[in-house]
């Protein structure tokens, strides 16, 4: 009897399919894209954000604010830029910003402006129903997450622009340990401070709720400002980074913005706004409070990362370019071996490179894929901040397709999550 075989090739496609079908169950996100079936949780979009800050008017126009401590700051009102009144604003980090309807309490679009191009549209993200008035406030956090919150805080979502569905954070604030219904009986506006606390404030009175983002909420601190009595009625807070890096408060008045160093709250400056040419404010959008302030760069240096025998395309390794895990934010001790490349391209003005990122071997290859670049984007970002011409810097996401150690411990493997450059141009 003839035994018929069936050809190789449906062997070999039927192996891939078990691979591509076990590889999600199997695979271990080792760069913290996974965490509980939320692939995104952990991680924080790239921050280009800059330092302008959005007020909302009730007639649903924006104030654009550029440079708040200059006393040459520019005002800018933007008229019509939402197709409906919104009580609620959110800057994102993409420096964007985003609004929902007022008083809408159906499921809700959300809106998208780009203050760049003078163009905005319905995205493809809506806030769910709900019976709490209206979305009354936005903020973002850390990782460029937008926040929406309803009249009375019965209601939090979390968005995600990489996701296609909006996170319910809450749908009953009694779930917040440490929270009072009454506290937000008159209406509550919030930010996100550098802490990723949400920074809660009653909106006729000097009440501040802080409450961590995490998994379980718990109001960790209230406060009272006391120095806030002098500028009631105020409708909104926000925390600000000035030019020399310091936190600055703003406070949203009707007729303006108070602000005044987190140091010194005995120390006002106003900014006065025209209500009647521009309406009255209520409320305000930045994301500028996350950026921390960088070291200066050192002159001397003995270890030089590029030299005149340094090859075109030659692999060289940044050493402690630090990543938290799962996120492309570059942590400080990556300060000092970037800091050295700035002086070698600052001494070699004709080179230019190309920064390469690499993750390690396990997880997602498309994600892996995507984190590497970001975080070699957030390297360019360094270094063109420090004086380099952008120009000169390409990046490339390699994710885990050149690791340099395919086998042995974790802690082993670990030389395959790296920074590496090449000069491409300019040497010789």
């Amino acid at each position: 009897m003839k035994i018929i075989r069936p050809p190789k090739y449906l062997f070999y496609l039927g192996v891939s399919f078990l691979i591509l079908e076990c590889l999600p169950i199997i695979a271990q996100q080792r760069d913290g894209l996974r965490q509980k079936g939320d692939r995104y949780e952990n991680t924080g979009i790239p921050n280009n954000c800059d330092d302008k800050i959005y007020g909302l008017t009730y007639s649903g126009n924006i104030i654009e604010v550029e440079s708040i401590e200059k006393s040459e700051r520019k005002i800018k009102q933007l008229i019509n830029v939402f197709p409906f009144k919104s009580n609620a604003l959110a800057k994102g980090v993409n420096n964007k910003i985003y609004a929902v309807k007022a008083d809408e309490q159906g499921k809700t679009p959300l809106y998208e402006y780009n203050p760049k191009s003078n163009q905005g549209n319905i995205t493809k993200w809506s806030l769910p129903s709900h019976s709490d008035g209206g979305w009354i406030s936005g903020a973002v956090d850390s990782k460029g997450k937008l926040y929406f919150i309803t009249t009375t805080m019965e209601n939090l979502v979390r968005i995600d622009i990489r996701k296609g569905e909006p996170d319910i954070m809450w749908s009953d604030n009694i779930s917040v340990n440490g929270w009072r219904k009454e506290n937000c009986s008159a209406g509550c506006n919030f930010f996100i401070n550098q802490k990723d606390e949400l920074v809660v404030k009653e909106n006729k009175g000097n009440h501040l709720w802080y409450i961590p983002l995490g998994e379980r909420f718990t109001v960790s601190k209230t406060e009272t400002i006391n120095s806030l009595t002098e500028i009631n009625p105020s409708n909104d807070i926000l925390e600000y980074t000035n030019t020399n890096g310091a936190l600055m408060t703003l406070i949203l008045r009707r007729d303006g913005i108070s602000y005044y160093s987190s140091k010194k709250e005995d120390t006002f400056s106003v900014m006065k706004i025209d209500t009647v040419k521009l309406g009255i404010l209520t409320d305000l959008a930045g994301c500028n409070n996350f950026i921390k302030k960088e070291e200066k760069v050192v002159e001397d240096d003995k270890d030089e990362l590029i030299t005149a025998s340094t090859n075109i395309n030659e692999s060289i390794r940044l050493k402690n370019i630090l990543f938290q895990l799962g996120e492309s934010e570059l942590m400080p001790e990556s300060f000092d071996e970037l800091n050295k490349l700035v002086r070698q391209l600052r001494k070699y003005p004709q080179v230019e490179i190309l920064l390469e990122g690499h993750t390690d071997i396990t997880g997602d290859a498309v994600e892996n894929i995507k984190l590497s670049l970001e975080r070699v984007n957030s390297c360019k970002k360094y270094l063109v901040n420090k004086g380099i011409d952008g120009r000169r810097i390409q990046t490339k996401g390699l994710g885990s397709s050149k690791p340099l150690k395919r086998s042995g411990s974790e802690k082993e493997r670990e030389i395959n999550r790296r920074v590496e450059f090449k000069i491409i141009k300019g040497i010789g």
